[in-house]
């Protein structure tokens, strides 16, 4: 079992992105445009990080309700709203991938979480904090400096949860490891041919398919469609552009060679295509001529009503 599906699973061994991405610096203040990125909560509330700035330190925990290590650390989090609750700012930010108020709702009276909801329908938030897998811990201190990045809910973070309600100095992490981003995926959209950008993730087949079997349907039959379609429809320029969340080169060839795929597919490594075409469900298929979006969906079971669509393209 890969080291990647091993973290789906909720296994023991995580991947830390502190250890793989996040050099430690003396000190660096959050960039403007993160502190004023706006949080929709679910009760209507709009709030920023610069609010609490000076106020409260705050703690953003990402997850979604699909995520089965998120769901495990359920009552760490809640245990940490219900102790620090009142010194400590605790956030919830569901990723609003493949997901809705409704599944939202229903882990939230499941396990009576308490703390603030949000939802991250644009996907800014995830953009913006570098999100590459779920459970994803982010802390700040007083002043809103980053003291703590990462997946475990663990004895680190509540010794710095610990410390910063108390108003205790941490060693802070640079600036650049949440401005810093790859190079996105380059594609010329803009020329004359039909772009067919088919959106999905290494793990979308399998880790969907005990608690969300009819997506992780989708996805198996999506890829099918979309290797049949690549074939048939060869004026079309095809790509499959995957997930970066939890997903490496090793799991992308994995995932090739298991759907014998022909067209060209690559890793989104930037998130730029997804953030760019607003990809909120997996698998998604997005037709694009001269830059602009003809035609966008995630339901794939009706065929012949595709077909139709491509045929005329």
């Amino acid at each position: 079992m890969s080291l990647v599906k091993k973290i789906l699973m909720g296994g023991v061994v995580v991947v830390s992105v502190l250890a793989i991405l996040l050099p430690f610096a003396k000190a660096a203040n959050l960039p403007e445009e993160l502190l004023t990125m706006p949080i929709y909560l679910t009760t209507g509330e709009v709030v920023t990080l610069k609010q609490y700035q000076g106020k409260k330190p705050v703690y953003l925990k990402f997850w979604a309700t699909w995520c089965k290590p998120c769901l495990k650390q359920m009552p760490h989090f809640e245990e940490v709203n219900q102790q620090y609750g009142n010194d400590l700012v605790v956030i919830a930010i569901n990723l609003g991938m493949n997901d809705d108020i409704t599944a939202l709702t229903k882990v939230q009276k499941e396990f009576n979480l308490s703390m603030s909801m949000a939802i991250d329908k644009s996907g800014d938030l995830a953009q913006g904090f570098r999100l590459l897998g779920t459970p994803y811990h982010l802390l700040f201190d007083k002043q809103m400096n980053l003291v703590h990045i990462g997946h475990e809910a663990d004895e680190s973070i509540d010794n710095k949860i610990a410390l910063v309600t108390r108003g205790k100095e941490i060693d802070l992490l640079a600036n650049n490891v949440i401005t810093a981003s790859e190079a996105p995926l380059k594609l010329n959209l803009e020329d004359d041919k039909v772009h067919a950008l088919f959106f999905s993730a290494t793990w979308c087949d399998w880790y969907h398919q005990d608690l969300r079997p009819e997506v992780a349907k989708q996805c198996i039959l999506a890829q099918k469609s979309v290797n049949k379609f690549s074939q048939k429809y060869e004026s079309i320029a095809w790509q499959g552009v995957i997930s970066r969340l939890w997903t490496g080169q090793a799991e992308l060839s994995n995932y090739i060679k298991k759907y014998q795929i022909k067209h060209p597919i690559a890793i989104d490594v930037s998130n730029s295509l997804f953030h760019q075409y607003e990809i909120k469900d997996l698998p998604s298929l997005v037709i694009v001529k001269e830059g602009k979006v003809i035609l966008k969906t995630s339901d794939f079971s009706d065929q012949e009503s595709l077909l139709k669509q491509l045929s005329v393209l």
